[in-house]
C-alpha cells in the first residue's frame, strides 16, 4: 500500500502526500486514503462520491497511459484549507507528458452510438471540480483539482 505522509498540519491547513504504484487496481487504495484524509472535514455523501469519481478517473488514466514501457508511480498531494473548506488535489507522475485539458470535451448531447469512445473521464473530472489546471514541470505531469467541500 502507499504512503500517507503528513507534510504540514496547522489549524487552518492540512497537507498530505499519497504515493502508490501506478497500476489500475490501486485506485481504490487512493480513494480510501483521500477519504481518510477528509475524515475531520465536513463533507456530504455527494461530495465524497464526486471525489471518489475524480480520483478513480485520474488515477486509472495515469495507470493506463502514463507509463507505456512499464510501471511508474503516481503521487497525490492533498491540501485542505479548513477555513475555506476547500480541498486541492494534485496528481503527479513522471510518465509521458500529457495535458488532459487540451482534449476536446465530448458532445454529451449526441446519442451514445454517435459519440467517439473516450473523453468522458476528463469531462466528469471537470464537472465535479471547482477548479482545474495542468502543468508539466520538473519532468512531471501535474494535474491540480480544486473542490469546495460542503
Amino acid at each position: 500500500m502507499g504512503d500517507l505522509k503528513p507534510i504540514n498540519n496547522n489549524s487552518a491547513v492540512s497537507t498530505h502526500t499519497i504515493t502508490l504504484p501506478a497500476v489500475p487496481e490501486n485506485f481504490a487504495a487512493a480513494q480510501e486514503q483521500v477519504r481518510s484524509f477528509l475524515d475531520s472535514a465536513s463533507c456530504s455523501m455527494r461530495t465524497l462520491f464526486e471525489l471518489d469519481m475524480v480520483v478513480e478517473e485520474v488515477f486509472i488514466n495515469v495507470a493506463s497511459y502514463a507509463y507505456p514501457d512499464g510501471t511508474g508511480m503516481v503521487s497525490l498531494d492533498l491540501s485542505l484549507d479548513r477555513e475555506q473548506n476547500f480541498l486541492s488535489l494534485t496528481f503527479r507522475d513522471s510518465g509521458i507528458p500529457y495535458d488532459p485539458l487540451r482534449k476536446q470535451s465530448p458532445d454529451v448531447t449526441a446519442p451514445a452510438e454517435k459519440r467517439p469512445i473516450g473523453g468522458l473521464g476528463i469531462f466528469l473530472v471537470q464537472k465535479y471540480s471547482d477548479s482545474l489546471s495542468y502543468e508539466y514541470a520538473d519532468n512531471e505531469n501535474r494535474l491540480t483539482i480544486g473542490k469546495k467541500l460542503d
